[in-house]
């Protein structure tokens, strides 16, 4: 759907290193632009310190959509917590911040839905940042459960009502992270 790049404030007023989602023109269509928008609005709500901030968002002049996002110099959570050859408490450290992040999002009525170690990285200094909104379903408060006709999911990692394409609620996440602690134990 786009790419992520690494970039750099050019006009030398100060130093400051983002990342920048660029969604491609090529697969944009009122369903893209619509969750595009509602991710910039997502990101916009979500200020905790285990969440990617927003930084900025908008069109360029021939009309490709961006985020500008903070950079996160990270590796996926699997691959940092395998890599350290981390231990159990270790782990359980790391899993509370992917939890309080959750649960923040949680408190805002937003489901993320697309919970996997690629979408958590882990700083050298080990600080948890969950990331990537882009399939993230806000709830209505009226209802407390919303369902998706598209299937944009990472089956591994996705709860049985998400593959069913059934509600969804918060407990979709929490079944995410469930499913993502035990791939990062095994």
């Amino acid at each position: 759907m786009g790419a992520v790049f690494e970039a750099r404030r050019a006009d030398d007023s100060y130093s400051k290193t983002v990342a920048i989602k660029v969604i491609s023109s090529a697969v944009l269509s009122e369903d893209l632009l619509a969750s595009f928008h509602r991710e910039r609005q997502i990101l916009a709500q979500l200020d905790h310190p285990n969440i990617a901030t927003l930084l900025d968002g908008g069109a360029t002049d021939d009309g490709l959509l961006y985020l500008v996002m903070e950079f996160i110099d990270g590796q996926p959570l699997d691959f940092y917590a395998l890599s350290r050859n981390l231990s159990i408490p270790a782990v359980l450290r790391l899993f509370l911040d992917v939890c309080s992040a959750v649960s923040f999002a949680h408190r805002n009525l937003i489901v993320h839905r697309d919970l996997k170690p690629s979408n958590i990285l882990v700083t050298a200094s080990g600080e948890v940042k969950l990331l990537d909104f882009g399939i993230a379903k806000v709830l209505d408060p009226n209802r407390r459960q919303t369902s998706t006709l598209a299937l944009r999911l990472t089956p591994e990692f996705a709860s049985p009502e998400q593959i069913r394409r059934e509600s969804i609620s918060t407990a979709s996440d929490v079944y995410s992270i469930g499913v993502l602690f035990f791939h990062v134990l095994t």
